[in-house]
């Protein structure tokens, strides 16, 4: 199969049911795809069954789970994205009201507990910057990195963090494109799949994340039209949206570079220079909510 971002996939049938074979360095993501399916599946959270996971050796993490039918939201045609962009926004509200009371913490949780590392939202958005955690002195030293982007990328950043609310609600953390599986015959979602960045605080992290990729994607362009509809109104909404692709757009820039792959480095960059061009622009950052 194609494979996934951090995975090699491979389908298989048994019997007369398809399975997936994902293979990881990394195991906590597939601990996390059994997480979800457990605690989340409903018929209006389609979410494939993990069969079983483990290792092959200290190197190799493996997964299997059900195969769901049909192709990535990404891999669509414009006139089925359109047609299923509502559906996609019913799942998405769908993800946000699920009872997470019995967890705790903020961030990305762990699929052993459930519970979050940290005690606030805003700590987990601030603590992208705590360099005991982040290497950013080693990022700058690496061919590639623009060191004035990356300050200016950051004062930002620290800046939009005020406006974002303590809300704590369940997220993907990756929503849509290629982790959102649909029938394209029959315009139906059929899977969402890949859980691995799934944490707890303001949903609309996840529309921001859609802002960042827009122009790289065709599906996402074309679906945030109806988001906006949406969501426009919502309090301190562009500097909320704004603050969430700043930090998808360190963490791009710190993964890349670190990964040595430098024509993504490059585009990341050039996105956030775009963003921050928006800022200070005629339509200007509210009064803090």
């Amino acid at each position: 199969m194609v494979e996934g971002m951090e995975s090699q996939a491979l389908s298989f049938t048994h019997g007369n049911q398809e399975y997936v074979l994902r293979i990881n360095p990394l195991i906590e993501g597939f601990k996390k795809d059994d997480y979800a399916y457990r605690n989340f599946s409903s018929a209006e959270i389609p979410i494939p069954r993990i069969v079983e996971y483990g290792r092959f050796n200290a190197d190799h993490a493996f997964c299997i789970s059900e195969k769901a039918p049909g192709i990535t939201f990404e891999d669509a045609d414009e006139a089925t994205v359109m047609a299923l962009a509502k559906d996609e926004l019913e799942l998405w509200f769908a993800i946000g009201a699920i009872d997470i009371s019995g967890t705790t913490g903020y961030g990305i949780f762990s699929s052993d507990t459930g519970n979050a590392p940290f005690r606030s939202w805003r700590d987990y958005l601030l603590s992208i910057l705590d360099e005991n955690v982040y290497a950013w002195e080693k990022v700058r030293t690496i061919q590639g990195v623009e060191i004035g982007l990356l300050d200016k990328l950051m004062s930002s950043y620290l800046e939009l963090v005020e406006y974002c609310p303590e809300e704590r609600r369940l997220r993907h953390g990756d929503f849509g494109t290629n982790n959102l599986l649909i029938d394209p015959i029959a315009r139906k979602i059929t899977a969402i799949i890949d859980w691995d960045n799934a944490s707890y605080g303001d949903p609309l992290y996840d529309m921001g994340g859609s802002y960042f990729w827009r122009t790289w994607l065709m599906c996402v362009e074309k679906t945030l039209a109806i988001w906006e509809e949406k969501f426009s109104g919502a309090p301190n909404y562009r500097e909320r949206t704004m603050c969430y692709q700043l930090h998808l757009g360190l963490e791009e820039i710190y993964e890349n570079a670190l990964d040595g792959d430098i024509e993504t480095l490059q585009w990341c960059q050039e996105r956030c220079r775009q963003i921050l061009g928006t800022i200070g622009s005629e339509d200007r950052l509210s009064t803090r909510y």
